[in-house]
């Protein structure tokens, strides 16, 4: 049984400075780093090392980003790639990182994720499918892999998606829903819901209640790919199968909580954990 990664592959550059940009001032650069990330990428980078089947589905263009990335991929334990190829460059962001490891994205290429699909994608029944990032055209793969039999995953921004149920799981940060979402409302089109609160833990929703994990206390060197490792992470779990709630909680805290300790967009292999 496969895992299928779907979402972005990026060309990461990363400054690091001491503190953010604010509106009309300036800021200084102190370290200078180019390196590969795409928050699905990140996840499929991570869960292929968990000695996980892991399948991903992306885009890449047709500059030296893409060339990079592509090589870099087909180098990894990511035993299916399914890249659709695309005039034009590669996704490409600057990540800014303050004193306090904290994070702020800016695109810096167009978002063409509505040219990714599971239209020649080879799921099958028993494989879990995971839309990283929510987009309303993923509406139709999710028909397509719930009616081969496939597990469905989506981000936690998918929630406002009212056309979408029967899925799996929905799994993401506090940020991607409004302050006074209560998960306990949409537990009816979603089997298990989970949240990131950063430093103060996670917590998941189903019909057995609500299990909530408390995050570790470490030195943030780097927030980039935290949420991507728990998600590797919560996974990764799945995949065992781990049957208990404080358990895949806990794995994809560990993970988060090792990757903010290093200067990477991608998390660090299982075996470092």
């Amino acid at each position: 049984m496969t895992v299928w990664i779907v979402g972005p592959v990026a060309w990461d550059t990363v400054v690091y400075t001491d503190e953010f940009l604010v509106q009309g001032g300036s800021t200084q650069g102190k370290k200078f780093i180019e390196r590969s990330g795409g928050t699905a990428a990140n996840v499929a980078r991570a869960l292929c090392t968990a000695d996980v089947e892991t399948g991903f589905v992306g885009y890449l263009g047709d500059d030296v980003y893409g060339e990079r990335l592509e090589a870099e991929l087909r180098e990894s334990k990511i035993s299916k790639l399914a890249l659709t190829k695309v005039e034009g460059p590669t996704s490409h962001v600057l990540i800014l990182v303050d004193g306090s490891g904290d994070r702020t994205i800016l695109g810096l290429a167009p978002d063409r994720l509505h040219l990714v699909s599971l239209k020649d994608v080879p799921i099958a029944s028993g494989d879990t499918v995971v839309f990283v990032i929510w987009r309303e055209h993923f509406l139709a793969d999710v028909k397509l892999a719930q009616e081969k039999g496939c597990k469905v995953v989506v981000g936690l921004d998918a929630v406002n998606e009212s056309a979408l149920t029967g899925v799996d799981l929905a799994i993401g940060s506090h940020n991607d829903v409004s302050k006074d979402f209560d998960p306990n409302d949409a537990l009816s089109r979603f089997e298990r819901i989970v949240i990131t609160r950063g430093a103060e833990g996670s917590a998941e929703y189903s019909a057995e209640g609500k299990t909530e994990q408390a995050a570790e206390k470490v030195s943030v060197v780097d927030a980039t790919g935290a949420g991507d490792a728990f998600l590797a992470g919560y996974l990764a779990a799945m995949s065992k199968p781990v049957s208990d709630a404080k358990q895949r909680l806990a794995l994809g805290a560990k993970w988060a909580a090792k990757t903010i300790q290093t200067e990477s967009s991608v998390p660090p292999p299982f075996n470092q954990l």
